[in-house]
């Protein structure tokens, strides 16, 4: 009876195991939910980070097109050659859903200054997998000249939904300080604000003037709120982000707490129509009463309507608000997750 060689027994099951490991090791294959109609991904796309020297292909040529979910089988191969197979899943859906865009935010530029990078932190979002498209439009910039200027984002999907957003890019001769802004403040301050009154008081004199001060404007500076807040009370007009900027550099200046609130993005791409208004505490710390401030003005509305308001009595606007596309409940839809509970009790009566 032959001896065995134990040692390289022992070889041979090392070697078996780190070609067993090789393969597995560092590779994620996932499933995948796919447009009809769109084509086939590759193979590569079922892997998250494919290792370099790693490749996928599929067992097979398949040809699919029924709604319905479909076992695959890739064949993954390592660096060192040695295979694995492993089957996978693709689901075919009728895809009809735009995708969205995130880290959209408006830009500031300077005259003479860097280029702008319009998709930096921008990324793309879609129901189903597979690449988006991203594109922007910059085409009606002119950094030569200051103003303020749309850039149009464009997100594709595999079945050729698309969701457009509008954003501005505000080209400026120097950049708006805080120390610019603080004394055109006090000069508003020491003339609307006094001795004696009560929170509820200084709210309602900063609402009344930021409503009465500026007029609506469809296109205004978004770059930053303290800019924005500046041109607002320089030039006098401006659009929701100037109302809510302005609101906010006089909470700010006061020590007044206060939220930054913004439509939500499903109803962002449903108008193409954005919206901005604050948060303000008019309780304590450890009892605080959260209510929205909203000094634009809004449509439909003849009077200052925004001031200290609950989420039912929003929307009860949003209900009958309707967009230039017909939607309507979208006007103060936002995430309700992402801010402090707002009190019920009324504080301001609408007829």
């Amino acid at each position: 009876m032959k001896r065995i060689n134990v040692l390289a027994l022992l070889a041979v099951l090392l070697i078996l195991m780190t070609a067993c490991i090789g393969v597995e090791s560092g590779v994620e294959l996932r499933n995948l939910t796919w447009p009809v109609g769109a084509p086939l991904p590759q193979a590569e796309e079922f892997a998250k980070d494919l290792p370099e020297g790693y490749s996928v292909r599929y067992a097979e040529e398949y040809t699919f097109n029924a709604l319905k979910k479909y076992e695959i089988e890739l064949i993954l191969t390592d660096a060192g050659g040695w295979e694995r197979r492993q089957t996978v899943t693709l689901t075919l859906v009728n895809d009809e859903e735009a995708p969205g865009i995130v880290g959209l935010r408006d830009l500031i530029a300077y005259i003479n200054g860097d280029g702008v990078a319009y998709l930096a932190g921008v990324s793309a979002t879609d129901n189903c997998d597979g690449k988006v498209k991203l594109q922007v439009d910059s085409s009606a910039v002119n950094l030569k000249k200051a103003g303020v200027y749309p850039v149009i984002y464009t997100a594709t999907d595999l079945a050729g939904n698309a969701a457009v957003i509008r954003m501005t890019i505000t080209v400026c001769e120097r950049q708006v300080t805080q120390e610019m802004l603080n004394p055109l403040l006090d000069e508003v301050i020491d003339d609307i604000i006094h001795d004696g009154m009560t929170l509820k008081q200084k709210l309602r004199a900063i609402y009344d003037f930021v409503y009465g001060h500026v007029a609506y404007s469809s296109i205004a500076d978004k770059s930053s709120w303290v800019s924005a807040a500046y041109e607002g009370l320089t030039t006098g007009q401006g659009d929701c982000y100037t109302y809510y900027a302005l609101s906010k550099a006089f909470f700010e200046r006061l020590g007044i707490e206060n939220r930054d609130v913004e439509r939500e993005q499903s109803a962002v791409i449903k108008t193409g129509e954005r919206h901005f208004w604050n948060l303000v505490n008019i309780g304590s710390e450890e009892e605080a009463q959260w209510y929205h401030f909203d000094a634009c003005h809004l449509n439909g509305l003849d009077v200052p309507w925004g001031f200290l308001m609950t989420d039912a009595q929003l929307a009860s606007y949003s209900e009958h608000r309707q967009s230039a596309s017909g939607v309507t409940d979208y006007f103060y839809a936002y995430d309700k997750s992402a801010h402090p509970e707002v009190a019920t009790t009324v504080v301001t009566r609408i007829n």
